[in-house]
């Protein structure tokens, strides 16, 4: 067990691209930077996996959103049969290219994910979504969508996803703010984010910023677990949330892991029957 999670650990840190740029993603996905998440990850990965394994030989799973592939990879390295979603042709071609010797064991499809969900005859034990759910807008739809397509006993595992604002503790939230100070300013753009911060501090969102639409989750403060756990029990679902912490900055990350914080949750749902 302890040597498949290391793996899987090991693969979250993959990227789709070269070195530089392999660099760059890492500076931006703070799930994948600190050895303590990656091991978390890890571990709700083969947990999802052993569980689908006791009800078929060869999990089908559908990964929403895959981007880079830290879901994809992990699950096809298992054993599991993995169609991949995106609607970026380009970091679907560099997947592609990662996961070649995995031959027929991978599908890739570059479509939106909600005409994916339309598709009601196919069917999947696993569905993922990596580091998604918060540039969802509507993310329950979303949900709910995906509990349709799942076979019986099948799973919904989501990872890296903020909690709601209003629900953390205020001394949390104000070192999550912190790290993201710090990385900012050696990211670069620092007047931007600033002002962005500012902007949207005082409730005004625009439509057409790249910015606003990519950060979808700092627009409507985070993601409600508690509205996605309720879903679920409205279906006789069970649904386990896991909460953790995570930072762009490594003093953050590791001061917040001593002190027990939690801004950040994963979800393992998993149909009775």
């Amino acid at each position: 067990m302890d040597e498949r999670i290391n793996r899987i650990a090991a693969l979250a840190n993959v990227s789709s691209y070269d070195a530089e740029e392999t660099k760059k993603y890492t500076h931006k996905a703070p799930h994948i930077r600190h050895a303590a998440l990656r091991k978390l990850y890890g571990k709700l990965v083969v947990r999802v996996f052993d569980s689908a394994k006791k009800h078929t030989k060869i999990p089908k799973v559908l990964d929403l959103g895959a981007g880079e592939g830290s879901g994809t990879l992990p699950f096809l390295d298992l054993g599991a049969k993995v169609a991949a979603v995106d609607i970026s042709s380009s970091q679907l071609d560099a997947l592609k290219k990662k996961c070649q010797h995995f031959g027929d064991m991978l599908e890739v499809r570059c479509e939106d994910i909600n005409n994916t969900l339309k598709d009601k005859s196919r069917k999947y034990d696993i569905v993922i979504v990596n580091s998604f759910l918060h540039h969802v807008p509507d993310y329950l739809g979303m949900i709910r969508e995906a509990a349709t397509i799942l076979n019986p006993h099948g799973q919904f595992f989501c990872f890296q996803d903020p909690l709601r604002y209003d629900k953390v503790r205020k001394f949390t939230m104000l070192f999550t703010r912190l790290g993201y100070l710090s990385w900012r300013i050696f990211r670069g753009d620092v007047i931007g984010g600033l002002k962005r911060r500012l902007r949207r501090a005082r409730g005004i969102y625009l439509e057409d910023s790249v910015y606003d639409n990519t950060d979808y989750h700092v627009v409507r403060n985070g993601v409600d677990q508690y509205a996605i756990y309720g879903l679920f029990k409205e279906q006789d679902i069970d649904c386990d949330n896991v909460s953790y912490v995570s930072s762009q900055s490594r003093f953050v990350q590791t001061l917040g892991s001593v002190l027990g914080m939690k801004n950040m949750f994963a979800i393992v749902a998993q149909k009775r029957q």
